[in-house]
């Protein structure tokens, strides 16, 4: 895992270079020494150890700690860094595959120094390559890039942060997932819905908001201007259906005015 080999004396270093607050550092500091782990096995404990490096995984602080261990990552003028907590995604843009290829090849060198410097262990085997692009004659074009003796492997369709990236841009394949994904939860909404179970109206919605909703509307800010984002759509318009109980002839601008209205008299 990324979090396990931050140092801490690094870490605190860079705290107080952002914040400037001493008492803050070792605040931090007790949150973060003396934390003790043992292990068991057949019914046989292990002696104590303390945890000399590493963030607690699950801990509310533990991506603004790392944001901050890494905020001061090498971002050269002619690549972009994209970073949230332990994912990053580097990108680079030009006329030719070839001058891609040498730039990001270029950053990742710049990386594994700074990464070697700040006792963090990249995964090659993880990383992932991708071109963007409107060449239809290039659509299988694959770049070719080694890091830390390895080829990276060049995927079609690269998720990032849980949204689905293909070549031109068109969200087609992410659009895709999600309406299964909806439709998918919407069958667990028609039990609910049934004769046997018979749940409430408020029960219905609040089960259909967070079930479907929240799988539909995610980050659709980047993907709600694709022109297959009306796929999704039909799955949400479904999910309404089944909280509201109206038939297909519903016209499809009233079903949302349905549920709330519901919603308020129950």
């Amino acid at each position: 895992a990324a979090y396990d080999t931050v140092n801490y004396n690094k870490l605190l270093q860079k705290v107080y270079h952002y914040t400037r607050d001493w008492q803050f550092v070792q605040i931090v500091a007790s949150l973060l020494q003396n934390r003790r782990f043992t292990v068991k096995l057949n019914d046989k404990w292990s002696r104590l150890r303390i945890q000399k490096n590493g963030l607690p995984q699950g801990s509310v602080l533990v991506s603004m700690l790392f944001n901050l261990y890494t905020n001061d990552q090498p971002t050269p003028r002619d690549r972009k860094h994209f970073l949230y907590a332990d994912d990053l995604a580097i990108t680079a843009q030009d006329t030719t595959f070839d001058d891609v290829e040498k730039k990001l090849t270029n950053a990742l060198k710049v990386m594994t120094n700074y990464y070697d410097n700040n006792q963090l262990k990249p995964n090659p085997n993880k990383t992932q390559v991708c071109c963007f692009h409107l060449r239809n004659r290039d659509a299988k074009k694959h770049l070719n890039i080694e890091w830390l003796g390895r080829t990276l492997h060049n995927t079609d369709y690269p998720v990032y942060l849980g949204v689905t990236l293909d070549r031109t841009l068109t969200f087609k394949e992410h659009c895709s997932k999600t309406k299964m994904k909806v439709q998918a939860r919407n069958n667990l909404l028609r039990k609910l819905a049934g004769s046997q179970w018979g749940a409430r109206p408020h029960t219905m919605r609040t089960t259909g908001i967070a079930l479907c909703f929240s799988s539909g509307e995610y980050a659709c800010p980047v993907w709600s201007q694709s022109k297959h984002a009306k796929n999704v759509s039909v799955a949400l318009n479904d999910t309404c259906r089944i909280i509201s109980g109206c038939l297909r002839p519903t016209p499809t601008h009233k079903l949302y005015i349905l549920i709330s209205s519901r919603h308020s008299s129950a």
